[in-house]
């Protein structure tokens, strides 16, 4: 049998950076991708309800990602980065399923992202479709929504 490629045997996880050296890897890539100058705000990062995690794939952190549980059981997909020495290689697709599956473990029933213009076009791609504003964010920004579907119903079945 031919062998895997390597990124084929490297497996995907997301979680809460847990150590000084993760924090940094996860405060590094947001600042290189998101052009963060300021020290981050940590309370902020803590406070309940807010979840900072960093995407592994096999021992390499290549993305992060905020998600922040909202009233009425959605979840903010916040913050989202993949690497710039990483991109274009599916790692923001697996970042987004990963992050999914998380929001559904906290009992999120709908994500949300505030999307660039730009970046509108994966979201949809992914299932996300324009939503109309919650007030919390402004200026640019194209809010999405998907409903997270759970195994063996969907949301269309509470109704």
């Amino acid at each position: 049998m031919p062998e895997q490629p390597e990124r084929n045997r490297d497996v995907y996880r997301l979680t809460r950076p847990a150590s000084n050296a993760e924090w940094d890897s996860y405060h590094a890539i947001r600042r290189r991708v998101l052009f963060e100058d300021d020290e981050p705000d940590m309370a902020e990062e803590l406070a309940p309800g807010h979840h900072p995690l960093l995407l592994w794939l096999g021992a390499t952190p290549v993305g992060t990602i905020r998600i922040d549980s909202l009233n009425g059981g959605a979840a903010a997909l916040r913050l989202v980065a993949i690497d710039p020495d990483s991109q274009g290689r599916g790692h923001g697709r697996a970042l987004l399923r990963e992050a999914e599956a998380f929001a559904r473990e906290i009992g999120c029933r709908k994500a949300v992202v505030y999307s660039t213009p730009e970046a509108a076009g994966f979201y949809a791609s992914a299932g996300y479709a324009e939503d109309p504003f919650d007030d919390e964010y402004f200026g640019g920004i194209v809010q999405m929504g998907k409903p997270l579907h759970y195994a063996g119903f969907s949301l269309e079945d509470e109704a």
